[in-house]
Formats: C-alpha cells, structure tokens, sequence
C-alpha cells in the first residue's frame, strides 16, 4: 500500500467513525403528517393536555407549543429531580401536509449546603438525545394525527 492510499484510507475512516456515531444519537425529531397545520396543532395540544402535560406556552401564529413535566426523584443519592421542557414547532409544508418539530431539554434539580439550610438550584443539562424519551411523547401524538 503506497503512503498516499494509507493516508487516504486512514482519512475515510476517521470521517466514518466520527459522522456514524454523530447521526447515530440524533433522535427522530421531525415528524411530516398528512393532516393541514392549523388542524395538527389542536390535536397535539389536545393531546398533550389529556396525557397531563403543563402546558407552558401557546403561540398558535407561530405553531409553538412548549410543555414541562417534573419527576421528583426519590433516592438517597440522586438528585432531587428533573423537569423535561419539550418545545413543539407546527409548520405548514402544503395546503394538507405539516412538520412537526420535537425538541426536548432536561433541567434538573440539585441540592447543596448544609442538611440544615439546602440551597436548591437547576442544572441545564441542554436537548435530550435519548430516542426512548422522544419516542414516548410520539406515542401519545401520532395516532391522533392519522
């Protein structure tokens, strides 16, 4: 193998294996349905409203729809819980098509100081890129959407 099909080489895999595991953890976070936006929109908050989300923010020009949920971790050691942010984005691909577009962030709750005087604060920890996560909340929306 001469040296310049050895660098080559070395280059294709280097690119392959940091863009496979790149791809690999983006969830599916776009969905397109064969139902008009303005449509969608009711459904999802519908949905979403019956499934006990805390509906956060609604702006329906822009098709926003944000939503939180807190789990209260019990655990001697773990935090003290976390909140899921999930930001919805409806748009209009036709008159009878839209995307919807799934982001959602994980914030959790800390405690420190003193057992006696405990300052709490939340933690960014930014977009969740757990499929599992993403896949639940499609669960609850999709079928509505058919």
């Amino acid at each position: 193998m001469t040296p310049r099909s050895h660098t080559l080489l070395l280059s294709f895999l280097s690119i392959f294996f940091w863009i496979n595991p790149a791809s690999a953890q983006n969830p599916e976070r776009t969905k397109t349905i064969m139902i008009p936006a303005d449509s969608a929109y009711t459904k999802i908050v519908q949905a979403l409203h019956e499934s006990g989300y805390y509906i956060d923010k609604l702006d329906r020009s822009s098709g926003f729809i944000q939503t939180s949920a807190y789990n209260k971790n019990t655990g001697l050691f773990s935090n003290e819980g976390d909140t899921k942010i999930s930001n919805f984005l409806v748009s209009p691909l036709s008159d009878r098509t839209a995307k919807i577009v799934l982001n959602i962030f994980l914030i959790e709750r800390r405690r420190g100081g003193s057992f006696d005087s405990p300052n709490y604060y939340d933690e960014n920890k930014g977009i969740i890129r757990d499929d599992k996560i993403y896949q639940q909340i499609w669960n609850k929306i999709l079928p509505l959407l058919q």
